[in-house]
């Protein structure tokens, strides 16, 4: 499995983050490679909301993929599991107050799935922190002031 993590820091305070972050219909707004995100299934920012995605994959082709929340602890963290039959990506997202406003630490995994994966695990991994500076330049912008 890939694994990255990043910090950022917002003037925002911690639980208006926390609301903006789990509501994942406006994942778009932060991460450029997530189009038409859209709740299919749950009650927003509980346990079980699932929700469908359209990704473009290493191949360069748009495809959708389910994501869901697997647990949180409001206001403080949550996990989201992403699924597709070529992927699965588990993400954290915590909130922590500061005497500024709130530092928000993204920690994400992706694992490739099936016989013939369209990367090495060598190449995934290099890959994958440029995949995730996507969505930490996004959440600098979407938490800014």
């Amino acid at each position: 499995m890939a694994t990255e993590s990043f910090e950022i820091e917002s003037t925002m305070e911690a639980s208006a983050a926390f609301d903006r972050l789990i509501d994942l219909s406006m994942v778009d707004q932060w991460d450029e490679g997530v189009r038409e995100p859209r709740l299919v299934a749950g009650t927003p920012g509980q346990v079980g909301a699932r929700y469908e995605v359209t990704v473009t994959g290493f191949d360069g082709t748009p495809t959708t993929a389910s994501y869901e929340l697997t647990a949180v602890d409001a206001p403080f963290t949550f996990t989201m599991v992403g699924a597709h039959e070529s992927f699965r990506a588990d993400d954290t997202v915590t909130v922590h107050t500061t005497s500024t406003g709130c530092r928000v630490r993204y920690d994400a995994g992706l694992v490739l799935l099936g016989e013939n994966p369209p990367l090495t695990e060598e190449q995934l991994d290099r890959q994958f922190a440029k995949i995730v500076a996507v969505p930490r330049a996004g959440l600098t912008r979407f938490l800014g002031p």
